[in-house]
């Protein structure tokens, strides 16, 4: 499924949930009994949470990328055999898209 295709589907769904309160309530200050916005809450957490995931996964692409060719960085990761840096490189990729310590 294409980015684009998720991102515009996300808008139809914000579109469709989207908070519609009267305004002969919320102009008096009183909460419309009709009103759901629970719902455009939620599809902005989930909205939030696909982009969080996105750019994850584009960084797990790239990492994987740069073990693939080896390309590596650093005085410590060059000065290692290449299977080591490989697989070092691969655990703190692991760990920081975990939101782990890398240390």
């Amino acid at each position: 499924m294409s980015d684009d295709l998720v991102k515009q589907s996300i808008a139809e769904l914000q579109d469709i949930v989207r908070c519609r309160c009267h305004p002969a309530y919320t102009g008096r200050g009183m909460h419309d009994p009709d009103c759901e916005c629970d719902s455009a809450d939620a599809v902005q957490v989930v909205a939030a949470r696909i982009e969080e995931l996105e750019t994850k996964l584009a960084k797990a692409v790239e990492a994987l990328g740069r073990i693939a060719s080896g390309e590596f960085s650093g005085r410590m990761l060059t000065s290692m055999p290449p299977q080591d840096a490989a697989a070092y490189f691969a655990r703190t990729t692991i760990a920081e898209l975990k939101g782990e310590d890398r240390g």
